[in-house]
């Protein structure tokens, strides 16, 4: 279940303690978020607060990010987060679903089926990039459920609110499953942010950040030796 409103300790911590942010989503000013640890990138309308995936959902088999953009504290002291992307990684089994990008569309068809049963609708099958496709779609607002335990649906759960989700491969073959969470009724400028955002998701070689960032720093050193050495002649 998604934690909506999130009380635990360390989640408080991350949200309170993290660099500036800006709430507005609309900001002209994008941001490139880097993942050091799952290797990729995001560019992002504004700056996000990063939550663990596992904390935010109170579920250690979660592997991911929360990048928090809008959430508003109440009056115990506790989160509720507003506007977030949800990134999550070997987020399905690749044997079991179809190859978005090469599979028959019937077979593509019957899988679209399939995850209308599990509490999508509008699902559709859509260009995350012009090289990669993948599926879009909406949480169901309305949900069948088993009430008396015999294994078939017998009643309606109606949800608080609808997200958007996608679900894709990367480059490398990476599972994921990326989703909009509004406390709100979704509007086109969210969703649209959350596709071309989507299309922005790359792969990143963190062997080859360390280098960079080792030598941004061995130059900044360099600098700030050759600054100390003019002062002191001084």
């Amino acid at each position: 279940m998604i934690k909506k409103i999130f009380t635990t300790f360390i989640a408080l911590m991350i949200l309170s303690t993290a660099v500036v942010f800006a709430a507005d989503e609309t900001s002209p000013e994008p941001y490139k978020y880097v993942s050091i640890n799952y290797g990729y990138s995001i560019e992002c309308p504004s700056t996000p607060r990063v939550v663990p995936a596992e904390i935010f959902f109170d579920d250690n088999t979660k592997k991911g990010d929360v990048l928090v953009f809008d959430f508003e504290v109440a009056n115990d002291g506790s989160y509720n987060v507003k506007r977030a992307w949800v990134i999550l990684f070997d987020a399905f089994n690749t044997n079991a679903v179809p190859d978005f990008n090469v599979a028959q569309k019937q077979l593509i068809d019957q899988y679209l089926t399939e995850l209308q049963k599990q509490g999508y609708e509008g699902l559709t099958l859509v260009d995350i990039t012009k090289d990669n496709k993948g599926i879009l779609g909406i949480t169901a607002k309305e949900i069948e459920i088993d009430e008396d335990g015999d294994g078939k649906p017998d009643g309606i759960a109606t949800a608080d609110y609808q997200s958007a989700v996608a679900f894709f491969r990367m480059s490398d073959n990476r599972c994921v499953a990326a989703q909009l969470i509004g406390s709100n009724d979704l509007n086109e400028a969210a969703v649209n942010n959350f596709r071309t955002a989507l299309s922005t998701i790359k792969k990143v070689d963190l062997s080859a950040k360390n280098t960079e960032d080792n030598s941004k720093d061995k130059d900044n050193k360099k600098s700030k030796d050759k600054k100390s050495k003019k002062d002191k002649k001084k």
